[in-house]
């Protein structure tokens, strides 16, 4: 089975988690929302990954590449464990759509990245630029 891990500082994870469900109607998605009680990180993860099973595809989603947050997951990762920083609602909606019968490859996940970082536009430029297109 495919699990996500949305993780971050403060609540954007939980943020994240809520709009990923809504718009994609994605099952398995839990937040770690990071420092805001006194409970452990650690904890935290500990306690999510204690319900997967050895066989899970698991997804790992978390804010910033030298964050603390992001560093917590460094010892989860193999090659059925992903952990990527950075992450957006279209690389969130991406890899929530992406067939479940079909492993997400470090090339697949590669690729969900390309195509998500392309939708991180400076919208004046982008508006200016298809306005002069119109013409």
């Amino acid at each position: 089975m495919r699990r996500f891990v949305i993780a971050s500082h403060h609540e954007f994870a939980l943020g994240l988690k809520k709009t990923l469900e809504f718009l994609t109607r994605t099952g398995h998605v839990y937040a770690i929302s990071a420092y805001v009680d006194s409970k452990p990180l650690e904890k935290s993860i500990e306690e999510v990954f204690s319900q997967f099973a050895r066989d899970d595809e698991v997804i790992i989603l978390t804010d910033m590449l030298q964050g603390s947050v992001n560093q917590k997951f460094y010892p989860y990762m193999n090659d059925r464990v992903h952990l990527i920083c950075g992450v957006n609602v279209p690389c969130a909606m991406a890899l929530a759509l992406y067939p479940e019968d079909e492993a997400l490859t470090p090339e697949r996940i590669r690729r969900v990245l390309e195509e998500s970082r392309s939708q991180m536009i400076y919208v004046n430029e982008y508006k200016n630029q298809a306005d002069e297109d119109d013409e």
